[in-house]
This record gives structure tokens, C-alpha cells and sequence, in this order.
């Protein structure tokens, strides 16, 4: 094997070990898990009832069981493209205050068991953070439900 060869082979290794690891990173995460850190993600600085509200958008939005929000698995909702901010570019997201990490898992758990019955959102599946100068353009088609600490939620006009 020539020394180009051999460059091109330990390349082409490479890139398949890299490759396999993050998809095996992605894939050992279970649902609850993706969950509870796109719940940390998303609102771990907010009062604990907008942590509860981000919860069921997620849930309310694999309820739908749409493919512009990626089906009915909560762990495919949650790292839909451009749906969750957390998991822009990312395969894992990285827990830095474990104590609150520890409290949204219990919370995000409960949830994910609770029937439809106990969702305090009214159905919302849409939120945004309130620093956002312009707001996202599917507003327009949206009900506000409710603001709580930097985030305002809604749900669709029916």
C-alpha cells in the first residue's frame, strides 16, 4: 500500500469510528433523558411552572404526531432540526448545575407518564424566549396562553 493509500484508508477509518461514536452517543440516550435535558436546555433558569409548561409543548407536540415536529417519539420531537435550541448542532447537551438537572428529571418523568388530561397548557405546542426582538412568524397563527418567566407560550388557531 502505497503512503496516499494508506493516508486514505486511516482517513476513511477515522471518519467511520467518529461518525459511529456520535450516533452511538445520540442513540444511548433514552427519551426520558432527551427529555428531561431539553427541558434543562430550554428552561432551567425559569420558575419551575415554565419548566413544567416547556414539558408539555414537547409532549402536546409528539401527541400531534406531526412530521414538521418529528413524529410522535419525544426524544425525536425534541431533537427535531430548528425546534429546539439546545440541540442546534449538537448530539448531547451537557448538564453544568446536576442538582437542577436532577430536580427537571423527576419533574420531566412525571410528565412523561401524565395522561392528557393533566396538561395545564391548554394545549399549547409553541413557545418562545421574550428577548427575542422580532418575534417568530407562526405568532401570527397562534393563541397566547400564557407568559411565564422569559417565555411566552401558545397554541394553534383551530
Amino acid at each position: 500500500m502505497s503512503p496516499s493509500e494508506m493516508r486514505f484508508f486511516v482517513l476513511v477509518l477515522f471518519n467511520f469510528l467518529f461518525t459511529a461514536k456520535l450516533f452511538e452517543s445520540v442513540s444511548a440516550l433514552t427519551d426520558r433523558e432527551i427529555f428531561a435535558k431539553t427541558v434543562y436546555g430550554e428552561a432551567r433558569g425559569e420558575p419551575v411552572e415554565g419548566q413544567i409548561w416547556v414539558a408539555w409543548v414537547i409532549k402536546n407536540r409528539a401527541r400531534a404526531n406531526k412530521k414538521y415536529w418529528g413524529g410522535s417519539k419525544i426524544g425525536d420531537v425534541c431533537r427535531h432540526p430548528y425546534q429546539f435550541e439546545p440541540w442546534n448542532g449538537k448530539t448531547d447537551i451537557i448538564i453544568t448545575e446536576p442538582a437542577v438537572y436532577k430536580r427537571i428529571k423527576t419533574l420531566t418523568d412525571q410528565i412523561y407518564d401524565d395522561p392528557p388530561s393533566q396538561d395545564p397548557t391548554d394545549g399549547s405546542q409553541y413557545f418562545h424566549s421574550t428577548y427575542m426582538k422580532k418575534y417568530p412568524s407562526w405568532v401570527k397563527n397562534c393563541k397566547k396562553t400564557r407568559t411565564i418567566g422569559h417565555h411566552i407560550f401558545y397554541k394553534a388557531l383551530r
